[in-house]
């Protein structure tokens, strides 16, 4: 029975984090270059919408990823006190890939998140792209992706930490 919860659930946590982790590279990589495409007006409210639609459940999903790799680790896993996670590389590696998933999900709510929107609610940048100066429009995505490029650090530290276990 064990057996068959742990490859459920590790399964679920696999699934959940290719969401987490596929969902961040796509937007940032994908969806905002393409945005540019529209016209400055029509690209902020299509990306204030979208970053407000996809807040939430990417949260959900990223803390449901940390959740079940406890479960994984703990639970289902080698890690049965805490003398055993400080004291193995396992644990070493499992505290690290907790530590950073945890710093992930709370940089991209607090910060990632916020600087976004910050973003795009300043209407005089989109206005001075909508009259053909983008250079502060292009700065302020510079700073977008200098500020998500956190996560995506993080998550490949994550991905490292998996392997290594």
């Amino acid at each position: 029975m064990i057996f068959d919860l742990r490859n459920i659930v590790l399964f679920i946590h696999i699934l959940l984090a290719v969401i987490w982790f596929g969902s961040v590279l796509f937007i940032g990589w994908g969806v905002f270059p393409t945005s540019n495409k529209l016209k400055p007006t029509d690209q902020r409210q299509f990306l204030i919408n979208l970053m407000k639609w996809v807040h939430w459940p990417l949260t959900l999903t990223g803390l449901s990823v940390i959740i079940t790799g406890i479960i994984l680790g703990t639970y289902l896993g080698p890690l049965k006190n805490w003398n055993i996670i400080i004291s193995t590389l396992y644990g070493h590696i499992f505290l690290t890939a907790l530590i950073i998933a945890i710093f992930i999900l709370f940089w991209g709510v607090f910060i990632s998140y916020k600087h976004s929107i910050n973003i795009f609610s300043k209407i005089e940048i989109w206005t001075q792209a909508e009259n053909g100066n983008y250079r502060p429009l292009q700065k302020a995505f510079i700073s977008i992706a200098a500020v998500e490029s956190v996560e995506i650090f993080g998550f490949f530290i994550i991905l490292i930490c998996m392997v290594l276990i």
